[in-house]
């Protein structure tokens, strides 16, 4: 879902790509990188 199914409110565009494009334009609101990996967030 979050990789594959773009969505109207977010110009459509994955929510994936979209935390992508928001962590480069505010990096200081992030702890960590947003990455496309399965699992537990360690």
């Amino acid at each position: 879902y979050n990789q594959h199914l773009p969505q109207r409110m977010l110009a459509h565009q994955t929510p994936l790509l979209a935390m992508k494009q928001w962590q480069k334009s505010h990096p200081e609101l992030f702890k960590k990188q947003v990455r496309n990996r399965p699992g537990l967030d360690k």
